[in-house]
């Protein structure tokens, strides 16, 4: 009786283990979302789904893939973002995942239509994470989605998906995380910015023929919910300078539009000062970093000549770029946001009067100091 009642123990256990995979889908047979789309024309919201193969995900051991990547983007569209995708179900064949989506990309017009408009769906949906990389655009999606990685790698491997390695060897405008812009872009007196994809048509040949890769190209600038503008990469030269993350970043040293060399400045440490606070305040940036001079041009090898016209180029830099955001009426030096974090109730105060302008002189001083801690063949 004993034995019997261990084997029928036995083969509960046995049927309960393999009951438990009836239901499983190979990794083979689902559709796997990568990137998401997000554009609006004619009242209609549209979606766009980046899918690659399996094979394409997975990482390759050995030699490289000798055919690209396979890729497809399918179109979806309807009255609201969820029933746009929702639409990408009837001619999937398969069974879609959105849990792989490491990019959500948005179209210049979604973003003027109003980006509270769609990320309620995206929030809502918990296949979505909140950790994907998010760009802007002025391009058509589909242009971004398709364009192709080098050495026919997985597109996975491109500034979509993968933006920090090229950071850190270039630091412009910094890639940004789904839940950190939306973070910056609910927070009160804080511009989020947006950096913005396009396709370069003819930096990279292959076997004399031109492939365009993406870049980054400006940004989209968003302030209390709204849509701002976009500036280009000349016009946002200045961001770097008060952005923490700048890894290292490039900047040519000239005198009476001659030039002089070349200096690598990294990681910037910026204090935001605010006098008069209570009524007018003016703002003081204060901007340390540290570089090292890559390239002398000609006979010139005045260090100390050089590292005062680098810092008369970096006030420049930062002055214009806050008028040209000024005049969009964004903030991308984040002024104002340290009038918030350090004088509340003064901010608090004026912004409810409507008293609180920014203004070309709200920005009193920029003082920047850079120490040139290696100068390579001149020592």
């Amino acid at each position: 009786m004993k034995a019997a009642c261990k084997l029928g123990i036995a083969l509960l256990g046995i049927i309960t283990i393999t009951t438990g995979c009836w239901d499983s889908t190979s990794v083979e047979k689902i559709n796997y979302i990568t990137a998401l789309g997000i554009d609006y024309q004619k009242s209609k919201f549209i979606v766009y789904g980046q899918m690659m193969s399996f094979g394409s995900i997975a990482k390759q051991e050995g030699t490289q893939a000798r055919t690209p990547a396979t890729v497809w983007v399918g179109k979806g569209e309807g009255d609201t973002l969820n029933i746009a995708m929702n639409e990408l179900y009837s001619t999937a064949q398969r069974k879609i995942i959105w849990s792989h989506v490491t990019t959500i990309l948005t179209s210049e017009e979604a973003i003027r239509h109003g980006f509270s408009t769609f990320v309620d769906a995206i929030v809502r949906f918990r296949e979505v994470r909140l950790t994907p990389w998010v760009f802007g655009t002025r391009m058509p999606i589909p242009d971004i989605l398709t364009s192709e990685a080098f050495f026919n790698l997985s597109p996975l491997e491109t500034i979509s998906h993968s933006p920090e390695a090229s950071y850190k060897q270039k630091s412009f405008i910094t890639p940004i995380k789904y839940m950190t812009f939306l973070a910056d872009l609910k927070e009160p007196a804080k511009t989020a910015i947006l950096p913005m994809l396009t396709i370069n048509p003819d930096q990279w040949y292959k076997l004399k023929s031109p492939h365009g890769k993406m870049e980054i190209d400006g940004a989209l600038l968003l302030s209390e919910q709204k849509y701002k503008g976009h500036l280009s990469m000349g016009e946002l030269d200045g961001l770097r300078w008060v952005t923490r993350q700048t890894n290292r970043s490039p900047l040519l040293v000239t005198d009476r539009n001659k030039k002089l060399g070349v200096v690598s400045l990294e990681n910037p440490s910026v204090q935001v000062r605010v006098s008069d606070p209570s009524s007018h305040p003016r703002y003081t940036l204060r901007i340390s970093m540290k570089g090292n001079i890559v390239e002398m041009v000609g006979n010139f090898n005045d260090e100390a000549m050089l590292k005062r016209l680098a810092e008369e180029t970096v006030k420049k830099e930062v002055r214009t770029t806050f008028e040209k955001s000024l005049a969009l009426g964004a903030d991308v030096l984040q002024l104002e946001y340290a009038l918030y974090l350090d004088h509340y109730k003064d901010w608090k105060r004026l912004t409810e009067a409507k008293q609180l302008t920014l203004e070309k002189d709200s920005l009193a001083e920029i003082d920047v100091n850079i120490d040139l801690i290696h100068s390579g063949m001149l020592r």
